[in-house]
C-alpha cells in the first residue's frame, strides 16, 4: 500500500470539494492496511480521519475514530512518543470541536507532560499546542488563560523566526483580546496577523480570523463602514477557501448587521431614531468573538449543525454564564448547562420551519433534585429575566415544550425520556428509540458535578448487545417482509396502494436498521432520514432508498415543495420522489431490483461488521441467527467458553471410531480443559460466531466433530479418507490457501514452544504432518482438519485474531498452554515445565 499517493488522492478530492470520496477512500484504505497488519498506516489514516470528522462535525464518527486512534497507537508501543502525543492532539482537538471541553483538556494535558518531557521548551510543537490549548479555553470562556498561552506560543514563534505562526497567533491574540474587551490591543495583534499573511501571500481560515477580528473593533466603535469593509473580506476568503459553511453565514450576519446599522446611523443623523427592537449591544458582543473562529469551528458546512445549538451555546456564554455567576455562585458546580433533549435544534436539524414553536434563545439548566430544593425556583425565575430576543431571533410560543428548557431536574429529565434515571432499572425492551436518541443529542456546554453527564455518557454507549441484536432481527425481518416479500405480491394482486404502502413500511424499517448496524439510536421518524446523512455508510444506505422512493425512477425535485424549507430532512430532501408513484410512471420491475439491492447492502453492511455469517440479501434469512446471538449476548465470555465445550462433547459422544469408543469421549474432564484453554484466547465475536456455527450444524444433523476427525483422516488414514470425503462440503482454493496460511503461523509458534518449555512439549502432539500415522494425529493435521469445517465468517474472525496474535509478537501457542497449565493448578508455564506438568493434548 503507498500510503503517500493515497494521502494525495485524498488531497485532490478535498480540492475537488469531494469529502464524502475522500472519507470513502481512507476508510477503505484503512481496513485493506488492518488486513495486511501495517499498523503505522492504520494509525495515519486513523489521524487524518479525526482531521476530517472534525471539518465536517460527525462527532460520533469522531469519538469512535479518537478511541481506535489512541488503542492502536498503545498497542504499536508508542506511549511516551512524540506520534502518540501527536495523535492524542489530534484527539483533543476533535474533542473542543464536538463541544467535550473537559475531555479536549484532559489530552491536551497529556500532550503537555509529554512535550515537557521530550520537547525543547522553545520547540515549534510546544507553539501549536499552546495555540490549541488556548482556543480551548476561548471555548470555556476564559480568555485571560488563552491569551496567557498564545503569549507563550507568541514568544516561542518569534525566537524560531516562524512567520506563518506568528500570524496564527496573532490572530488567536487578537480574538482573545477582544473577549477581554481589551480593544487597542485586539487592534494591534489583528493588524500584525493580517500584514504577516500578507506578506507571507497567505489566504486562509487564521487570516479571515484576523480580518473579522478587525471587524469587530470597528463595530465596537460604530465605524460601520470600515467593519463592514473586513467583515466582507473575511467573507470573501472563507468563501474562496472552505465553501459557504457555517462560518461564511455567521460572518453574513455580521455584514447584514453592519449594513442595518449603517442605516440606523443615517436615519438617527438625519433626526430619527433606533428601530424597535434592535439589539445593537447583543450583536457587538457576539461579534467580539468573531475573531475566534477558525476553520476547525466553521468549515463544517451548511449541514454541520442547525442555528438553534450555537444560538444556545451564544446565549449561555452572553446571558447565562454571568447569571449564574453573579446570583448563584456557590452553585456553579452544580449546575450541568447545554442544550438537549426533545426538539430538531437539539439535534442541529433545526430549519426556518422550526422556528414557529419551541424554538429561540434559551438553553437547559440540569440539576439534582437536592439543588433544585434550595435554588430551583429562583433560578428559574433569573433564568425567565434574561432577553427575550437574542441576535435576532425571538424565543417561540413553546406549544409542546413544557419543561424543556430552563431549570429541569436531572432526575425528571431522564425518567421522561428513557422512563428511570438509574441506568441498571432502564426497560430496554420498552424504551423508544427516538427517547433514547433525545437523551443523547445536543451539547453538555458545562457540567463541572458530571452527574448529567454519567448516565448520557451510559447511554451513549449504545444498546446492551442483546437488544442490539434483537433491534438488528426484527428490522431485518420487517424488511424482508414488507417490501422483499409482500410488494411483489400485492402488486401481482393489483391491490398498489397496500404494495406502496409495504414499500414506505420497508423503507422506515431500513432506515431504522441502518442506524442499529451503526450502533445508534433511531430519532422521530421524521428525522430518520435526516440522520442517515451523518456516516458514509448512513448516506449509501439514503441514496438506495431515495431510489426506492422514487417508484423505480430518478426522483423529480421541486423547489416550491414545502415552501421551500428543508423541514423533512434538514438537506432539501424533503421532495424526494416527487411524482413517483403516479400512474403509469411506476415500474414495479425497477423498483423489486432496488429493493433487493438495499437488501444486499445491508447484508453486506452486518456481514462487514460481524453480526451475520453470510450476505443472503433476502434479509429474514438473517433473523434466525440475529435472535440467537441475543440469546448468548446476554452470557459471559467464560459462559460461551463452557457453552461450546458442553456442546462439542456431546457432539464428540456421537463420534462413531472404527476401532470403537475412545477413553477420552468419556473424559469431560480433560476434554473441557483441552477446549476451553483454547477458547479463553478467543474474542467474544468469535465464541458467539462459532457456537451459532456449532448449533446450527448440529440441530442440521451435520456434526463438525465428525468432520474433523474425518478430514484428518485425507493424512492420517488417506484411503479411508476417499471413501468418505463427498459427505463433507467442498473447500475452495481460496478457503485452502487461508487454512494454509494460518496453519504455517501457528506450527512456527508451536515449534518455538516446544523448544524453550520441552518438558510441556513432550506431553503435547507431534507436531507435523509428516510424522503422523494411523494411531497419533500430529498438531497440524489436528488444526488443519478444525479449521476445515469453520464457516467462511469464523474463519475471516480467526484469521483476523491469529494476524492480531503476529502482529504484536504474541505466541498463540503460550496462551493457550498458559491456560491449560493453570487450570491443572500451576501458576505458570515455566512452573508447569520445571515439573514435567501437563499441557496440550
Amino acid at each position: 500500500m503507498d500510503i503517500n499517493e493515497i494521502l494525495r488522492q485524498v488531497d485532490r478530492y478535498f480540492e475537488e470539494n469531494k469529502g464524502e470520496e475522500a472519507e470513502t477512500l481512507m476508510c477503505r484504505s484503512l481496513e485493506q492496511a488492518a488486513e495486511e497488519g501495517d499498523e503505522a498506516v492504520q494509525l495515519q489514516l486513523l489521524n487524518e480521519l479525526l482531521g476530517y470528522y472534525r471539518e465536517v462535525s460527525r462527532k460520533e464518527e469522531l469519538e469512535r475514530t479518537a478511541e481506535r486512534a489512541i488503542a492502536l497507537a498503545k498497542r504499536m508501543g508508542l506511549e511516551d512518543t512524540i506520534p502518540y502525543a501527536t495523535t492524542l492532539l489530534n484527539v483533543a482537538t476533535g474533542y473542543r470541536s464536538c463541544g467535550k471541553l473537559q475531555e479536549s483538556m484532559g489530552y491536551y494535558l497529556q500532550v503537555q507532560e509529554l512535550y515537557d518531557r521530550l520537547l525543547k521548551p522553545d520547540d515549534m510543537f510546544m507553539a501549536g499546542l499552546k495555540n490549541n490549548m488556548s482556543l480551548l479555553y476561548q471555548e470555556m470562556g476564559d480568555f485571560r488563560a488563552a491569551k496567557e498561552r498564545q503569549l507563550e506560543a507568541l514568544a516561542i514563534a518569534e525566537k524560531n523566526h516562524a512567520v506563518y505562526e506568528l500570524g496564527v497567533t496573532c490572530a488567536n491574540l487578537a480574538g482573545s483580546c477582544m473577549g477581554l474587551e481589551e480593544r487597542e490591543e485586539a487592534y494591534k495583534y489583528a493588524m500584525r496577523s493580517v500584514k504577516l499573511f500578507q506578506a507571507g501571500n497567505v489566504e486562509d481560515s487564521h487570516y479571515a480570523a484576523a480580518l473579522a477580528t478587525l471587524g469587530a473593533y470597528f463595530y465596537a466603535g460604530e465605524e460601520y463602514e470600515k467593519a463592514l469593509q473586513y467583515y466582507g473580506q473575511a467573507m470573501d476568503i472563507v468563501e474562496r477557501n472552505l465553501g459557504r459553511n457555517a462560518y461564511y453565514h455567521r460572518l453574513k450576519e455580521y455584514v447584514e448587521a453592519c449594513e442595518k446599522d449603517m442605516a440606523a446611523s443615517v436615519r438617527k443623523n438625519a433626526g430619527g431614531t433606533q428601530a424597535k427592537g434592535e439589539d445593537r449591544g447583543g450583536k457587538a458582543a457576539e461579534m467580539r468573538h468573531a475573531g475566534e473562529e477558525t476553520a476547525e469551528k466553521g468549515s463544517a458546512g451548511e449541514k454541520s449543525e442547525g442555528t438553534g445549538l450555537r444560538l444556545a451555546r451564544d446565549y449561555y456564554e452572553t446571558f447565562g454564564r454571568l447569571m449564574i455567576e453573579k446570583e448563584f455562585p456557590a452553585y456553579m458546580g452544580k449546575i450541568a448547562v447545554g442544550l438537549a433533549g426533545r426538539g430538531s435544534d437539539c439535534f442541529g436539524y433545526d430549519d426556518e420551519a422550526s422556528r414557529d414553536h419551541d424554538w429561540g434563545p434559551d438553553f437547559c439548566m440540569w440539576v439534582t433534585d437536592e439543588t433544585w430544593q434550595e435554588i430551583g425556583e429562583a433560578l428559574q425565575q433569573a433564568y425567565e429575566k434574561l432577553p427575550e430576543e437574542f441576535q435576532g431571533y425571538r424565543k417561540a410560543p413553546h406549544k409542546n415544550g413544557r419543561n424543556r428548557r430552563g431549570v429541569i431536574r436531572i432526575s425528571d429529565f431522564y425518567r421522561g425520556l428513557v422512563g428511570t434515571d438509574v441506568y441498571s432499572q432502564i426497560d430496554w425492551r420498552s424504551v423508544q428509540d427516538s427517547s433514547l436518541a433525545a437523551a443523547v443529542n445536543g451539547e453538555i456546554f458545562r457540567d463541572e458535578e458530571g452527574i448529567f453527564s454519567a448516565f448520557r455518557e451510559a447511554l451513549r454507549q449504545g444498546y446492551p448487545e442483546e437488544i442490539r441484536y434483537l433491534k438488528l432481527a426484527e428490522s431485518a425481518a420487517r424488511y424482508a417482509q414488507t417490501a422483499q416479500y409482500n410488494y411483489p405480491r400485492m402488486h401481482r394482486r393489483g391491490d398498489l396502494l397496500t404494495a406502496r404502502m409495504m414499500v414506505w413500511d420497508g423503507i422506515k424499517e431500513a432506515m431504522k436498521l441502518q442506524y442499529y448496524i451503526e450502533g445508534k439510536y433511531p430519532p422521530h421518524d421524521k428525522w430518520l432520514f435526516r440522520g442517515l446523512q451523518e456516516s458514509a455508510e448512513g448516506r449509501a444506505a439514503a441514496a438506495l432508498l431515495e431510489k426506492i422512493a422514487g417508484g423505480g425512477n430518478s426522483p423529480e425535485r421541486d423547489d416550491n415543495l414545502c415552501s421551500g424549507t428543508e423541514e423533512s430532512s434538514g438537506n432539501n430532501k424533503a421532495e424526494a420522489g416527487k411524482g413517483a408513484w403516479a400512474g403509469d410512471r411506476e415500474n414495479p420491475d425497477a423498483v423489486l431490483r432496488q429493493i433487493e439491492q438495499a437488501g444486499e447492502f445491508f447484508a453486506m453492511e452486518m456481514y462487514r461488521r460481524d453480526l451475520i455469517s453470510d450476505t443472503d440479501s433476502y434479509l429474514d434469512a438473517h433473523s434466525e441467527e440475529l435472535v440467537y446471538k441475543a440469546s448468548l449476548a446476554v452470557k459471559s465470555e467464560k459462559e460461551l467458553v463452557k457453552d461450546i465445550a458442553r456442546l462439542e462433547f456431546e457432539a464428540f459422544d456421537k463420534v462413531k471410531n472404527e476401532g470403537g469408543r475412545a477413553s477420552c469421549q468419556d473424559d469431560w474432564p480433560t476434554f473441557y480443559v483441552m477446549r476451553s484453554s483454547q477458547y479463553l484466547t478467543w474474542n467474544r465475536t468469535m465464541l458467539m460466531q462459532y457456537l451459532y456455527d456449532f448449533y446450527r450444524e448440529y440441530h442440521r444433523g451435520h456434526n463438525l466433530i465428525e468432520e474433523k476427525y474425518g478430514r484428518m483422516m485425507e493424512s492420517t488414514a488417506p484411503e479411508e479418507y476417499e471413501k468418505i470425503k463427498a459427505h463433507f462440503p467442498e473447500l475452495s482454493p481460496e478457503k485452502k490457501q487461508i487454512i494454509e496460511q494460518i496453519v504455517g503461523m501457528q506450527v512456527g509458534w508451536m515449534e518455538e514452544f516446544a523448544e524453550n518449555y520441552p518438558a510441556l512439549a513432550q506431553n503435547a502432539r507431534n507436531i507435523h504432518t509428516t510424522e503422523d500415522n494411523p494411531l497419533d494425529t500430529s498438531y497440524e493435521t489436528y488444526l488443519r482438519g478444525e479449521l476445515g469445517t469453520y464457516s467462511d465468517k469464523m474463519l475471516e474472525l480467526y484469521g483476523r485474531y491469529v494476524v492480531d496474535y503476529a502482529r504484536t509478537g504474541r505466541n498463540l501457542t503460550y496462551a493457550i498452554m498458559e491456560n491449560s497449565v493453570k487450570m491443572y493448578g500451576y501458576g505458570s508455564v515455566e512452573e508447569a515445565n520445571r515439573t514435567g506438568g501437563r499441557g496440550e493434548s
